[in-house]
């Protein structure tokens, strides 16, 4: 599950979209974190990350993004979501969090738990990798024999962490809800706001294949109308930004949607699962509604468990052309056993707008 590593950046970077813009009367400087993919080996994880958020806080960013995956095993049940909000709590400043795959995509049987916890920590039995290796196979695999009622735990995951219109942490934001101000009324878990200057923006797009699995119909069937959602959510987020004249958009999402591989025509980077993938027309949206845009946009995501900064939209025009969606950069988080933040300055002055600076113990 976990990829570690470093690619990208050291200590503070920017990376510049090649264009410049005037100083404006509302710019501001100030800045935000984002990390993700947090506390997978417990309980040993759970200090580490309580010790991380208390570096947040004596840091006082503006407020924190949380992209998912804030469990590695767990039974997805009730308690344990709370016990995740408890953490949210903790966050003295705001919070605004984006589901990953591992809270409800990925649920496992209560009783297979431990099994996964073991996996997930290097150290697995025998026995274990065998259960694995059936669950994982034809017939386990297309049953879904490992797996528990996801669709049940998103519900909760709603109930729980989207019950109002304003972020978690022990001071709150408003945020608008795309459930508040459009015909997709499920999906309270999808946020705008914005500060100094800049449009921010939570897409929920999960690991896992975004849960579109074609051997389960109900999967399937949220998948596509979730996925509708989003491509409608960032179109509303751009054209606010424009309307706004904001300096810079940021776009907030679990899923790591890029492989290494060359993406040819379409992007830098190829897109997990290609042109039929689960991931396709939320790229499609981004890169094409961010190189409308024309300003920096900033994409932020977890999942893969190695911190990257990159371009990876970027289609190079070689010698004589200018490069294509060079003003879309990438931010991939830290995740465990890295449990580690980026902390993001935002200075619309500049021709950059972000920098970048690890955050930790």
């Amino acid at each position: 599950m976990a990829r570690t590593g470093f690619r990208g950046c050291i200590g503070v970077c920017a990376l510049l979209a090649g264009f410049v813009h005037s100083p404006s009367a509302f710019a501001e400087r100030f800045e935000f974190v984002a990390l993700g993919d947090t506390a997978y080996n417990l309980p040993r994880d759970y200090p580490i990350y309580s010790s991380l958020i208390q570096r947040i806080n004596s840091a006082k960013p503006a407020f924190s993004i949380h992209v998912g995956d804030t469990w590695g095993a767990l039974e997805c049940s009730e308690t344990e979501h709370r016990r995740i909000l408890g953490f949210f709590q903790d966050y003295r400043q705001p919070v605004i969090y984006t589901p990953g795959d591992n809270e409800w995509v990925d649920c496992v049987k209560p009783e297979q738990v431990p099994m996964v916890q073991r996996y997930l920590s290097g150290q697995a039995t025998r026995e274990d990798f065998g259960v694995l290796q059936d669950g994982i196979g034809l017939d386990g695999g297309y049953e879904r024999r490992l797996s528990a009622d996801g669709l049940s735990s998103l519900k909760t995951i709603r109930s729980v962490f989207f019950a109002t219109d304003r972020s978690l942490g022990g001071k709150t934001i408003k945020l608008t809800r795309q459930a508040d101000v459009s015909e997709h009324k499920d999906m309270v878990e999808n946020a705008m706001w914005d500060k100094g200057g800049v449009s921010f923006g939570t897409v929920h797009v999960s690991g896992s294949g975004n849960n579109f699995f074609i051997n389960d119909t109900a999967r399937a069937m949220e998948a596509i109308g979730r996925n509708k959602a989003n491509i409608d959510w960032l179109k509303q987020l751009f054209a606010s930004a424009t309307q706004k004249q904001s300096k810079a958009v940021v776009i907030a999402l679990h899923a790591g949607m890029f492989t290494d591989e060359d993406g040819g025509d379409f992007s830098g980077r190829a897109i997990r699962g290609g042109s039929d993938g689960p991931f396709h027309w939320m790229a499609l949206a981004i890169r094409d509604l961010g190189a409308k845009f024309g300003k920096p946009v900033l994409l932020i995501n977890g999942d893969f468990h190695e911190l990257v900064i990159d371009r990876p939209f970027m289609v190079s025009g070689g010698e004589s052309e200018a490069p294509k969606y060079a003003n879309i950069t990438r931010l991939q988080v830290y995740g465990a056993p890295e449990i580690k933040a980026v902390k993001v300055s935002v200075d619309t002055d500049t021709p950059w707008i972000f920098g970048f600076e690890p955050l930790h113990d």
